[in-house]
């Protein structure tokens, strides 16, 4: 958003980048022994990786293409990661046939929000919108087909 000018992707991020620090400033002290260890060092870390990929970017006289494609390749590599997650219970879910492990609303707003983005992508023909987003709906739709043929219990 910020490297193609683009104010629709810079101000719909703005927000979601503020209620993430505050879900994390949250979360932190509910969490105990390795998950808060585990949490604490995938913060620091990818927050490190950034930093250090926008220090580079800057200090290197690559174009400004250069630097934006370099910022959605990252920011694309990080929501696949982010809208997979939850389907690291996939395994629970099919030995338990119970999908308690998969949040529906989250779930639901992860199939809206990529269904909207995708279709936003397609419409400017931006890869770093809708190649992420369109995988994103992928992996929203195969948690909402585990829900429904594994429903909670």
């Amino acid at each position: 958003g910020l490297s193609v000018r683009d104010p629709y992707v810079t101000l719909s991020n703005v927000p979601g980048c503020i209620a993430s620090i505050w879900y994390v400033v949250a979360v932190l002290p509910l969490l105990k022994g390795g998950q808060l260890q585990t949490t604490q060092n995938i913060v620091v870390g990818l927050s490190a990786l950034t930093i250090n990929l926008w220090t580079w970017l800057s200090l290197t006289s690559k174009s400004l293409e250069q630097v934006s494609s370099s910022l959605g390749l990252f920011a694309s590599a990080l929501f696949i990661v982010l809208s997979g997650s939850p389907l690291s219970t996939i395994k629970t879910v099919l030995a338990t046939k119970d999908s308690k492990s998969i949040l529906t609303q989250l779930t639901f707003a992860q199939i809206t929000n990529t269904a909207l983005w995708s279709a936003y992508g397609l419409a400017i023909k931006d890869k770093f919108v809708y190649g992420p987003n369109l995988t994103g709906l992928g992996f929203g739709l195969i948690q909402l087909a585990l829900k429904l043929v594994f429903p909670s219990k």
